[in-house]
């Protein structure tokens, strides 16, 4: 207890010192404890599933997709031949019309179509009521629902007589047989969950060519690993292929964590940001060293004196480390009240469509990593100023006197080192944040072929069994283009399904001209339907040919638009206006030949960074009706006062139809940098803190070194040396060490920047400007820290420091 009052005492002396070194080790430390939380949160809870671990997600894949939906016969054979699950389920998300509930207006429902089993794969119970059976999941089986926790209290605000009762989901009666409990979260969103068998006689589920949206989660069965399951999975799909060539001719099986599934794609941005905190947090400790380094050679007498008097090593040791650790533990505290202050921060930044973001908090483990850290800190920037000043010469300190130095050669060496390896650090964390910050500069400045400013989206579902052909379809969308071009501030109004940024449906296609090629080897491409005004709205131009218009009805010829890259590709040197492509749209009319009528730019309909790049093909909304659509509308009015409007519109013309998701296109747009935003924020900030801490060490040393050999630069005074040639002295000193901390941090970078080469956009990790920016601005920071002390150090008084010494 006396060394820590002691050591109390001694940061009281030195609160300059005591609050620099405090200040730092916090926003160090606070830093580290925000992005273990994030990393906790994402990457490391498991879902709150019985043995999460063993639930896996499964997908089919092709020649050019690595993840594509599940054919449901080879779902029905993979259950049957499998050995490696103990359940394996198949799932459709789908969304639903939940209407009928009295003066509640009709609202959009996340659900899923799942298999009886489905539920012992997720291994929860209901909390309240069952779910439905294997008898109950079949053709013809009863219309059951089960709702998530969620549902049940928003909407039936918990009331224990909803089993048993009847809601219409999609015009039709489901009736309520369970509540799961809150934890249940799979698939990701959804409030309520169906039988999928019911569905399962239909024709074109039965036909193996066909993908419908399926995807499949199995739980692994004891001691079984996801490589051995993928291995076994594998066999069955060439098994398949060799079966069935027709349909599943390079057809594959992906397997991964349910996990992985989730937050796979976030894993490499937040172990950069986590490297990056921990350099921050290494500086921060080779910052303080030296200047615990510094602080403990202007006490060298006190420990000479404690030497002399009969205390050991040790004792100088331990009471050192204690100081250390008082400052770690208070810099610490701080530091969680800093990560506490930020999850707001970066929860905002995070990507929208990753709920896990919003569970950040700091639980035992995190504050259990922060106590670690901070010892661990503690000992890494006191241990080696403790061990140096723990072996006194007595006889030299004592000589020396109070304004002495009693620095060795080691020690000015050791500083030296920590300086250097301070500016290589920071060097390469300047250059890793330089390429991520290019990257997201080019990313938000790259042209998406269409302008998403001014353009309103709003989607409306219309259920199948009410809407179930074009003789229903037709009418509604026409009657709903028509209403929508009328709404004031509007100047341009269309209706598509699929359009950009809300894609997801691919089907082959077979150019005129070309051979019919092998069995699972046709070409893909992106289908967009959409209404005659679609191109004005989005404000995207016709390279040639014309757009839909009212020659292009459901009994007419037809027709399509195709974009510059399938034109380029499959019609190469020709006009590719009045040939023809052949392709399936629908399973009642099978494949059909279709006359190109028009050419459009290439849209990066996935956003920016395209990982695939797909042909597109657009048709018309009145030969080709769909039940999804989404309104389009061109105007500089706020959605909330558009959204009243459009919900007006669709209840005028079906008054159980809900309008939902009323957003701006261009928040989608900034949803696709919503990773690239984060890591680019945060890495920026943690470079910058580095490169302060850095400038800080360095002032440090200077100003240390200046005041040490003040008694030799008195002296030079004293002989005629220049004020300017002082000022060079130094300055030149800390260059050198500017240059070869330089050198290293140029290896350090060009070995480390290649690591993120994945999450750069149009930037080559060896982009020499950023390299020459980040030197300049580091350099020139250095040289000001530098300078700053030189400076000082040519207005000493030489009589004053000759007549002390």
């Amino acid at each position: 207890m006396n060394n820590f009052r002691f050591a109390f005492r001694q940061l009281r002396k030195t609160p300059g010192f005591s609050a620099i070194a405090i200040i730092t080790l916090a926003l160090a430390i606070g830093a580290n404890t925000s992005i273990f939380s994030v990393i906790r949160a994402v990457l490391l809870r498991p879902f709150p599933y019985p043995n999460s671990d063993r639930i896996v997600v499964a997908y089919e894949s092709d020649a050019q997709l690595p993840t594509i939906s599940i054919s449901f016969p080879d779902y029905v054979d993979w259950r049957r031949d499998n050995t490696v699950f103990e359940h394996l389920a198949v799932i459709r998300r789908e969304s639903y019309n939940m209407s009928g509930l009295g003066t509640r207006p009709p609202e959009q429902i996340s659900g899923a179509l799942v298999t009886a089993n489905f539920f012992n794969v997720a291994g929860l119970s209901p909390q309240l009521g069952r779910v439905f059976t294997e008898e109950e999941d079949r053709v013809g089986g009863p219309q059951l629902a089960v709702i998530s926790d969620a549902l049940w209290r928003r909407v039936f605000e918990r009331d224990p007589n909803i089993l048993g009762r009847s809601i219409t989901f999609a015009n039709q009666p489901f009736t309520v047989v369970g509540v799961m409990p809150p934890e249940m979260t799979l698939p990701r969103t959804v409030e309520v969950w169906f039988p999928l068998m019911r569905r399962s006689d239909s024709t074109g589920w039965q036909d193996r060519r066909n993908h419908p949206g399926l995807f499949a989660v199995g739980r692994l069965k004891r001691g079984v690993s996801v490589e051995k399951a993928q291995t076994e999975m594998s066999t069955i799909a060439k098994r398949l292929a060799q079966q069935y060539p027709d349909s599943n001719s390079k057809i594959g099986v992906n397997i991964v964590q349910l996990l992985e599934n989730a937050v796979g794609d976030l894993r490499s941005s937040l172990v950069l940001l986590f490297c990056a905190v921990g350099a921050v947090l290494l500086i921060a400790c080779v910052n303080l060293a030296n200047l615990l380094s510094a602080r403990a050679a202007t006490r060298s007498r006190e420990f000479a004196i404690r030497s002399a008097v009969g205390a050991s090593r040790w004792q100088i040791i331990r009471q050192l480390l204690i100081e250390s650790a008082v400052l770690a533990l208070i810099g610490g505290a701080l530091g969680i009240f800093l990560a506490s202050w930020s999850r707001d921060l970066i929860v905002a930044l995070a990507p929208a469509d990753t709920p896990r973001f919003q569970h950040i908090e700091l639980d035992r483990w995190v504050l259990g990593f922060t106590l670690v850290a901070t010892l661990l800190t503690s000992l890494l920037f006191g241990l080696w100023p403790s061990l140096h000043s723990s072996r006194p010469d007595v006889q030299l300190a004592l000589k020396a006197g109070e304004h002495g130095s009693s620095d060795t050669p080691r020690a000015k060496y050791a500083r030296n080192l920590l300086v250097i390896a301070e500016i290589a650090l920071t060097l390469v964390l300047l250059t890793a944040a330089g390429l991520v910050l290019k990257s997201f500069g080019r990313a938000r400045a790259l042209s998406l072929g269409f302008v998403s400013h001014g353009l309103i989206t709003a989607r409306v579902d219309l259920p199948g069994t009410t809407y179930p052909d074009a003789s229903k379809l037709i009418p509604f969308t026409d009657a709903l283009e028509k209403k929508i071009q009328t709404i004031p501030g509007v100047s341009h109004a269309a209706i598509a399904a699929n359009p950009p940024l809300m894609v997801g449906w691919q089907t082959g296609f077979l150019a005129e001209g070309q051979e019919e090629p092998p069995p699972g080897q046709l070409p893909s491409a992106e289908i967009t339907v959409v209404s005659n005004d679609y191109l004005s709205t989005i404000s995207t131009t016709l390279l040639r040919g014309r757009m839909f218009d009212s020659r292009d009805q459901f009994e007419s010829t037809q027709v399509a638009i195709i974009d510059e890259l399938l034109a380029s590709k499959y019609f190469p040197g020709i006009d590719p206006v009045g040939k023809q492509l052949r392709m399936q749209v629908n399973q009642e009319h099978g494949r059909q030949w279709r006359t190109i009528i028009g050419v459009v730019p290439h849209l990066k309909s996935n956003g920016y960074d395209e990982r695939v790049i797909t042909p597109q093909v657009y048709l018309p909304l009145t030969q080709s009706p769909q039940n999804g659509l989404v309104i389009l509308l061109r105007t500089s009015l706020p959605p909330g006062s558009v959204e009243s409007q459009l919900r007006t519109i669709v209840a005028s013309l079906d008054a159980a139809q809900p309008v939902f998701e009323v957003r701006t296109m261009q928040e989608r747009v900034e949803e696709t940098w919503a990773t690239p935003r984060l890591v680019t924020y945060l890495l920026t900030i943690f470079a910058g803190l580095a490169s302060t801490l850095a400038v800080v060490g360095i002032y440090g040393v200077m100003a240390y070194n200046g005041q040490r050999r003040s008694r030799e630069i008195g002296v030079r005074l004293a002989l005629g040396a220049r004020h300017r040639q002082i000022t060079g002295m130094m300055l030149g000193e800390g260059l050198r060490l500017l240059i070869i901390g330089l050198v290293f941090g140029f290896v350090g970078a060009f070995l480390l920047v290649r690591l993120i080469r994945g999450l750069l956009f149009g930037v080559t990790p060896t982009d020499p400007v950023v390299y020459l920016a980040v030197t300049l601005l580091l350099s020139a920071a250095a040289v000001l820290a530098c300078w700053i002390p030189s400076r000082r150090a040519t207005r000493v008084d030489p009589m004053v420091v000759l007549r002390s010494e």
